[in-house]
């Protein structure tokens, strides 16, 4: 059985979260390959070169026939296209991507080879109407968020914003791609519950399975280190009370960094420091903070994990983040908001402390909470706690037995 793991990247979370998944497979005796735009392993596990994705210019003919297509708005492409850049300068968003491109990702030789497709995150590298015509190879769908089952964004409240400006295509392109998963897809996995109740909102083909499969951590690389030896490399005091923020980006809305700034202006009983991971300058007055910028090296952000008393993650949307399962491995709490996937794995006065609403004074309280209570927590507990619930092991038994039932 060989199966193929394909997404757009390897880095950002589902990339990370794919290729542990792969590696995970290969580890417990599965054939698995993945397949990216910057990284491609085949199923030898040979790090390839690979120029599939590589920009390929049009012949005369087919940039004619694509002209006028986009002129006369023939297709349910041109159309998409079309609407969208007459209000695009309006619009406000994380991401957005629509079911169409130029990539034959069915002509890809380790496509072609594969038993069992796994599709991950497919933004930019799907046509749905070329590929599903062509391709009738058994794929299971690991949703890292909403953009398999939603229009054009990836995210609800990217929807709501939008919703005056896009229109009438949201739902469009929506009903499109629902009909294509229903026709096309044996198998959904969500990390979350959260997410597969998303999934199952949606009625889809009962014949599809659904299940819900964590992703899994490096514990080689996340794991219990000693935080008084660490604290004096980052020039932390035994004592500090320290904050930590991760995100890709200080200024990305979803992942909640204004809400932390509502909250830490708030906690006027507590003497503490935020310590930053992510692009973006920040200062807060009165205030120590240690902005450590982007990092891209797994040492260093399990040490900023360890150097902290608790991770604070106050996204607005979020399906299993793997900076929380990373934070966890390291034995430290996290304090979030009570829904996506965070609820399913943070337990108060054990691994963390939930806020019941999105707000910077919910937030304040659930920190000022943990704060009075952070004695409770115990680090060998969470890194165990870890170890139960985001294993490899545990991982690839869960999908080979999903597998297994497609190739039967």
């Amino acid at each position: 059985m060989k199966v193929l793991h394909i997404t757009a990247s390897n880095r950002g979370g589902a990339g990370i979260a794919a290729l542990r998944l792969h590696y995970a497979l290969n580890k417990n005796g599965v054939q698995s390959a993945y397949l990216s735009k910057n990284l491609t392993i085949d199923f030898n596990n040979n790090h390839i070169k690979d120029n599939f994705f590589d920009y390929k210019r049009l012949s005369f003919i087919q940039r004619i026939f694509k002209k006028m297509d986009l002129f006369f708005s023939l297709s349910k492409e041109s159309k998409s296209r079309v609407k969208i850049e007459k209000v695009k300068s309006n619009l406000e968003y994380e991401i957005y991507t629509i079911p169409f491109c130029s990539i034959k990702l069915e002509e890809h030789p380790l496509v072609r080879e594969a038993d069992i497709l796994n599709f991950h995150w497919m933004g930019g590298i799907l046509n749905y109407p070329a590929f599903f015509e062509k391709c009738k190879k058994p794929i299971v769908w690991t949703m890292h968020d909403l953009s398999p089952i939603q229009g054009i964004f990836h995210y609800k409240n990217d929807i709501i914003r939008n919703k005056k400006w896009i229109g009438d295509l949201e739902n469009e392109l929506k009903k499109y791609k629902l009909e294509v998963l229903n026709n096309n897809i044996k198998a959904i996995v969500s990390p979350s519950n959260w997410l597969l109740q998303e999934v199952k909102n949606e009625n889809l083909n009962p014949d599809i399975i659904l299940e819900t499969i964590p992703n899994c951590i490096d514990f080689d690389q996340f794991r219990l280190q000693n935080r008084s030896e660490l604290r004096l490399k980052y020039d932390i005091k035994p004592d500090e009370f320290v904050l930590l923020f991760v995100a890709d980006s200080l200024k990305n809305k979803r992942k909640g960094f204004d809400v932390m700034l509502e909250a830490v202006a708030q906690l006027e009983n507590i003497s503490f420091t935020v310590l930053t991971i992510g692009k973006g300058d920040i200062t807060i007055k009165n205030q120590k903070v240690i902005a450590l910028g982007e990092i891209h090296d797994a040492s260093k952000m399990a040490e900023a994990y360890t150097v902290s008393n608790v991770f604070v993650l106050p996204s607005r949307e979020d399906n299993l983040p793997n900076v929380m399962l990373e934070s966890f491995a390291c034995g430290t709490p996290v304090v979030s908001f009570n829904h996506g996937g965070m609820k399913d794995f943070i337990i108060e006065n054990k691994t963390g402390i939930l806020a019941q609403e999105i707000s910077g004074s919910a937030l304040a309280n659930a920190i000022e909470k943990f704060y009075l209570s952070k004695g409770l927590y115990d680090s060998n507990f969470i890194a165990n706690f870890a170890k139960e619930n985001f294993s490899k092991e545990k991982q690839a038994s869960l999908y080979t037995k999903l597998y297994n039932k497609l190739v039967k």
